[in-house]
């Protein structure tokens, strides 16, 4: 299965990208196909009807598309800000939820995501997880019930910056376990 992996960082060393990496990496040993959001989708300007009409904007946002109904399922890793989930994050679902010329639903109807936060505090981002869920399932997705928060992250890395966390490895692995399965018994419930 196709995993889309989305940071809701723009940071380049964030504990959420390396949490992310991490993901990758459990999932290709599981036999799945992780893909992270296209860097140019990823920055799309902060979204308003009048740039939606831009012409500048079309190819990126059917990157962004594409890649989301390419996916089997999504996997998000978002930094807590300020106790909600970030501007950058919000702003990929916005773009996102933008249905294209002729289509009945957005292409994050019916997509099944699990979320991750990962913060150097005790908390992992936990405070913002229940609100992103919210937010998620707001956008017709079917979010996974159990998110993954991985507190004091910064002491579960290596020298290189990779985790080595035993455990918050074997959650990321039955994260993607789970999601995946979701995913499966509702296409097997799908109508033909």
């Amino acid at each position: 299965m196709q995993v889309l992996l989305i940071s809701g960082s723009t940071r380049e060393l964030s504990i959420n990208k390396v949490l992310l990496r991490a993901a990758a990496e459990e999932a290709q040993k599981l036999t799945h196909d992780p893909v992270n959001l296209d860097a140019e989708v990823a920055l799309l300007p902060i979204f308003h009807q009048e740039l939606e009409a831009n012409d500048a904007y079309k190819i990126p946002l059917a990157k962004l598309r594409a890649q989301i109904e390419e996916a089997d399922v999504i996997l998000i890793a978002c930094p807590e800000y300020n106790g909600f989930h970030t501007p950058h994050l919000h702003n990929i679902f916005t773009w996102a939820s933008r249905r294209a010329e002729g289509q009945k639903h957005s292409v994050l109807e019916g997509k099944v995501v699990g979320l991750l936060s990962a913060a150097p505090g005790a908390f992992g981002g936990l405070r913002m997880l229940p609100r992103l869920t919210s937010f998620v399932a707001d956008h017709g997705c079917w979010v996974h019930p159990r998110y993954l928060a991985v507190g004091n992250m910064t002491s579960k890395l290596d020298a290189d910056g990779n985790v080595n966390d035993p455990d918050t490895l074997t959650k990321l692995s039955a994260m993607i376990e789970q999601i995946c399965g979701m995913s499966q018994m509702k296409k097997t419930a799908e109508p033909a």
